[in-house]
């Protein structure tokens, strides 16, 4: 009976991962160990995630929403910012290219990929007085809430 228990997906992901760690240290041992720049080429499964969409954090203030994405190596023409219904919407395109020679060895890396994130909002905001505001590569975006969205504190009389 034992048998009938599904496999969470978690698990079945990290196992999947696993056999194809195993495939590539198969058929090609000595990249991670020879030549040291390709070292990354061992860990793709890993940054697939984390450079296909940007890491979001939403934060919900007494009167307003921010919300943080980090968007690194970008510039502000790279992306674009739009408030559509309840939603904050991100999309752009990352570009990245990287040339190294030494000696015995050419390594070149391109990646390029666009990408769009949709963060639903938790209540109802301003749309006129949104503010964006990119540095250090993290986009920082203040949505003001509505009046009546807005945190009102009711005081209790105790008697």
């Amino acid at each position: 009976m034992s048998n009938l228990v599904p496999v969470t997906w978690r698990r079945s992901a990290e196992h999947a991962r696993d056999n194809m760690m195993d495939v590539f240290d198969r058929w090609t041992p000595h990249w991670k160990h020879e030549l040291k720049p390709i070292r990354r080429f061992a860990e793709w499964p890993f940054l697939w995630s984390s450079e296909a969409m940007p890491a979001v954090d939403v934060v919900e203030k007494d009167e307003a929403i921010e919300v943080m994405a980090e968007l690194p190596g970008l510039t502000e023409k790279d992306f674009t910012v739009e408030l559509c219904g309840g939603q904050l919407i991100l999309s752009g395109e990352k570009k990245s290219e990287h040339e190294e020679e030494d000696g015995g060895y050419y390594y070149s890396e391109c990646s390029y990929g666009s990408f769009q994130r949709a963060v639903e909002l938790p209540c109802e905001v301003d749309g006129d007085k949104v503010h964006a505001q990119y540095k250090h590569g993290v986009l920082t975006v203040t949505l003001p809430k509505t009046e009546s969205a807005q945190t009102k504190r009711v005081p209790v009389d105790v008697s």
